[in-house]
């Protein structure tokens, strides 16, 4: 019986060329989008999941609300792993990371400066499943100078050699024994670097200060712990541990601070969680999360996998309109089907058999599509996607239950439909006694319009938004800015390269500061004019010299800024607009600002000489945060060069100040980037978002085009004799092509009606991730309506005036 199915679905291929090469190509495009960023959603939804304890493993973040603002770090104080081993018997093991800066890292005579070099607990590795090459992984970071390095950094260093035994010299300085080789961190994990330390080569790790938020705290817990109760629980470590040091220093209790509305509270969050839900679900401050962490957004992969999805069912829908469309012609066969002795049931298997025998070919041709698209698509969003056949027992039975399924749904209401006809009166009439203007062709049609202009709508608003960034006013001017981020290379030189390269004529300033423009910028806490403790404001700070706002050019809205001029500078500060509104105070120019010092637990007083106008040193995710710039080398682990240039030959002035650099680093590479890369970079996923929404929504178009231009081939097909009458009776081709396309510009226009509540809904939402965003404005809606009906009208018009066009007597005789 299948075989004379297929012999019928064959022969019908032959006859209906056009509109088999429609069906085909447009589900097969449409599949194609839905694997690949399926895919990609699918390995997003993969991290850190190749621990073998990941189910059991929790990091430690910290909740911390004051004065009506949250805030949640990523990072905690060095005593809480070993206070919660000891108080809490769900837990197993812990372990922590910490940063201790960026290093020279010297192994004969090659020396490189690293910065991805961290320290880890002894027990690191039995926490997190690292494979060795060489080495011990249980005793490997447990002495003082201990350091374990990845194959990548070994290859580097070593070539094929065994390092073990082999010594760095750090910093001209002291050594670290090389005690380990692990493989170098799978891809999917959302923390990643090249060097471990052992935790014990630091004294400070063993204190008991519970201000020095510097380390991630990770957790192994019993199975089928409470995490419920293991929070509430943690309220007893603030209460016994944190608050009394607190206590002391902002001079009010932990009952007072929380009946003012404020709170700090420890939270687990799990392993698997960290790469997707950090901001979303937890809102840890990117900030606070380490340089080399690996991080995504749950919204972008509902996002990629909503468009699929949309896109393979226009496609699907394209099948249905088609189907049904043809099934007019097809009514007779059915009449004479149904004489012969064929019951409903036989017909229905047969329809159905014919969409699944479709779907096939297309899920054949979508596979060879993904094959050829998946390099292009991998370098786009730097992945190394596959679609394994043959290797993973499911896939090839998934994609046939998938084309079963399409299939199935994409075929049933025309089988249903055209076995429900009596053969008598579809004998009689010659068609299906049903009208035209079928009401499911007409909800498919709107459906796929309205998708398409909800994705047209969603890449216009993506690519303003980025657009509106680019273009905003951040503070400062970011052209022709370059910095150079290794500058720690050189920092006892610092100075003497910055006046060095002011020699070169198209160098106009240049200074050195700490790190901006992203994760990881420190804070500390501030009290304003000797008030009490309960009045902490938190703010972040960077180290700056003087040519900071110069290089910069960053306005000053009152008072000055650090002068040479004056030696007390040193014990100044200069505030930025934010920080100074938390004051109310509205002249903060000569007051003092005291900084609570971490590690002697006093107040250290600076005077407050200047306020700048607010700049964007932060993403435009966040809002300006307040921010202390204090007057003194950098003091923190990385320093950037800012070197303000003449935009004229940066080639050649690029070239001279590299020979200025390797006079004072000597082989070491200069690593630089202009700032506007520097930002670029900031918005990488919400670019990836934005090439990614224009290319599907672009593939969606071509689908809904598709199906529309094999809809109308089979309308103005089956309206080629009145067309020719009414040529006959004078009516022109406009005139014709208007008649046709009335019912299509009804379906658009309630299509848009549909998409843009929708469109707004969404993309609303999506603008919320950003402390400066464009206003929605209903040009946007308008302009994607228009851009959708002229589509529409265009593939339409080419279709009907193909027929309009021909000789009237040549329509007449069609049949």
């Amino acid at each position: 019986m299948f075989s004379n199915y297929y012999k019928i679905f064959v022969r019908t291929l032959s006859r209906q060329k056009v509109f088999s090469f429609i069906n085909i190509t447009g589900l097969a495009i449409g599949i194609t989008c839905f694997i690949i960023l399926f895919l990609f959603v699918l390995d997003e939804f993969g991290y850190d999941k190749y621990n073998e304890k990941a189910e059991q493993i929790y990091r430690v973040i910290l909740q911390l609300r004051f004065k009506g603002e949250d805030a949640t770090n990523a990072k905690t104080a060095p005593a809480l792993g070993n206070v919660l081993k000891k108080d809490f018997p769900e837990v197993i093991s812990f372990t922590r990371l910490g940063y201790f800066g960026q290093h020279n890292l010297r192994y004969n005579n090659k020396v490189i400066r690293e910065g991805d070099i961290y320290t880890a607990d002894s027990n690191y590795f039995d926490i997190f499943t690292l494979p060795f090459v060489y080495g011990d992984s249980k005793n490997a970071l447990k002495n003082p100078n201990s350091i374990v390095i990845s194959e990548t950094a070994a290859a580097k260093y070593f070539g094929n050699e065994n390092p073990l035994g082999k010594t760095f010299t750090v910093d001209d300085g002291g050594t670290y024994l090389i005690t380990g080789v692990m493989k170098d961190y799978p891809q999917k994990s959302s923390f990643s670097c090249n060097f471990l330390l052992s935790m014990s080569t630091y004294s400070e790790t063993a204190n008991q200060d519970w201000f020095n938020l510097g380390y991630t705290t990770f957790l192994v817990l019993k199975k089928k712990t409470n995490i419920s109760e293991f929070n509430n629980k943690m309220k007893n470590v603030v209460r016994d541990y944190v608050w009394p040091q607190a206590s002391a220093v902002l001079g009010f209790s932990l009952e007072n601070f929380n009946k003012s509305g404020n709170a700090y509270a420890l939270k687990l969050q799990p392993l698997s969680s960290i790469y997707l839900h950090s901001q979303s679900d937890y809102g840890v401050d990117t900030n606070s999360e380490w340089g080399n962490m690996r991080l995504s957004n749950i919204s972008y992969s509902y996002i990629f996998l909503a468009i699929g999805t949309f896109v393979l069912l226009i496609a699907v829908f394209n099948f249905m309109n088609l189907a049904t469309a043809k099934s007019e012609k097809r009514a007779r066969e059915v009449g004479i089907r149904k004489t012969l002795g064929s019951d409903r049931r036989n017909l229905i298997v047969q329809f159905i058999s014919e969409s699944i025998f479709t779907c096939l070919l297309s899920v054949i041709l979508s596979v060879v599509l993904v094959q050829m698209a998946l390099p292009s698509f991998n370098d786009l969003v730097s992945r190394n996607l596959s679609l394994d056949l043959f290797n993973n027992f499911y896939t090839i039975p998934i994609l046939f239950l998938f084309a079963c399924l399409v299939g199935f749904i994409s075929g049933s209401y025309p089988a249903f439909y055209l076995s429900s006809f009596q053969s008598s009166h579809i004998l009689k009439s010659g068609g299906s006694g049903k009208s035209r203007k079928s009401r499911i062709r007409s909800v498919l049609v709107i459906t796929q319009f309205a998708i398409s202009i909800t994705l047209i709508i969603g890449t216009i608003i993506i690519k303003d938004q980025l657009e509106y960034i680019q273009n905003k006013n951040l503070g400062f001017n970011k052209d022709a800015l370059i910095t150079i981020n290794n500058g720690s290379t050189i920092r006892k030189d610092t100075k003497s390269f910055q006046e060095e390269i002011s020699k070169i004529s198209a160098v106009q300033s240049s200074t050195a500061s700490s790190l901006m423009f992203t994760s990881g910028i420190p804070g500390s806490g501030y009290i304003y004019n000797k008030m009490s403790g309960k009045d902490v404001i938190t703010a972040q700070f960077l180290d700056v010299d003087f040519n900071f706002t110069k290089t910069y050019q960053i306005q000053m809205k009152e008072g000055r800024y650090f002068s040479n001029e004056f030696g007390s500078d040193s014990g100044a500060v200069v505030i930025n607009e934010a920080m100074a509104k938390k004051f109310n105070d509205k002249d903060p120019v000569g007051n003092n600002l005291a900084e609570l010092n971490s590690d002697t637990k006093e107040m250290v007083p600076f005077k407050i000489i200047g306020v700048v106008k607010d700049f964007n040193y932060e993403s435009l995710h966040k809002k300006v945060r307040p921010l202390v710039l204090h007057l003194s080398p950098v003091q923190q682990a990385v320093t950037i060069i800012t070197i303000r240039v003449s935009p004229k030959n940066l080639d050649q002035t690029i070239k001279s100040i590299e020979e200025v650099w390797h006079k004072f680093a000597g082989n070491e590479k200069m690593f630089y980037r202009f700032v506007d890369e520097n930002l670029a970079r900031m918005y990488r996923n919400e670019q990836k978002i934005a090439t990614i929404t224009t290319v599907f929504s672009f593939l969606a178009i071509i689908i809904a085009c598709l199906g529309l231009f094999g809809l109308v081939s089979f309308i103005t097909e089956q309206r080629t004799k009145e067309i020719g009458v009414r040529k006959v009776l004078g009516a022109s081709v406009g005139e014709i092509i208007l008649m046709v396309s009335k019912e299509f510009i009804k379906w658009v226009l309630l299509a848009n009606l549909i998409a843009w509540p929708i469109a707004y809904y969404v993309m609303n939402n999506w603008l919320q991730n950003f402390a400066y965003r464009m206003e929605l404005s209903w040009s946007v809606f308008i302009i994607s309506g228009i851009m959708a009906l002229i589509i529409a009208v265009a593939t339409v018009s080419y279709q009907v005036a193909k027929v309009a066009v021909q000789n009237p007597v040549t329509s007449l005789r069609y049949e």
